[in-house]
């Protein structure tokens, strides 16, 4: 029975290393070859933040029955990190916006251009 529950923790541990790994491919790619800036934005605050959470899940259940205080610091990084990416994602996004970067051309329906204020294509960068 033991010898069961051992090798089924060695099967999360390997999906959760290879899901993550996934996952930040996907996310690196992501970055590259998305258009505009809010599509690369996305792909870093979805895709690159549940690979991280995997592959910081994967040394926390390796460690689970030897070292525990680990398994409990890594748990608070995944935590931190849930409470902290999407608000940072969120700014840098908002950021971007209020200052002027150009959408991808193939935008269709851009809500927020009566509600909040933009710099001029013109005077970018020369404050």
């Amino acid at each position: 029975m033991e010898s069961m529950l051992a090798h089924a923790t060695d099967l999360a541990i390997a999906l959760a290393m290879i899901a993550g790994s996934l996952l930040m491919l996907v996310a690196g790619i992501g970055l590259v070859r998305l258009p505009d800036v809010y599509c690369r934005m996305h792909a870093a605050g979805k895709a690159c933040t549940l690979g991280v959470w995997l592959l910081i899940l994967a040394p926390a259940l390796h460690f689970a029955t030897t070292e525990p205080f680990l398994t409990v610091r890594a748990l608070a990084a995944i935590v931190f990190q849930a409470l902290t990416t999407p608000g940072a994602t969120y700014l840098l996004a908002h950021a971007c916006y209020v200052r002027g970067y150009p959408v991808h051309s193939g935008t269709e329906l851009d809500e927020l251009k009566d509600t909040f204020p933009s710099y001029p294509q013109d005077r970018f960068g020369q404050e």
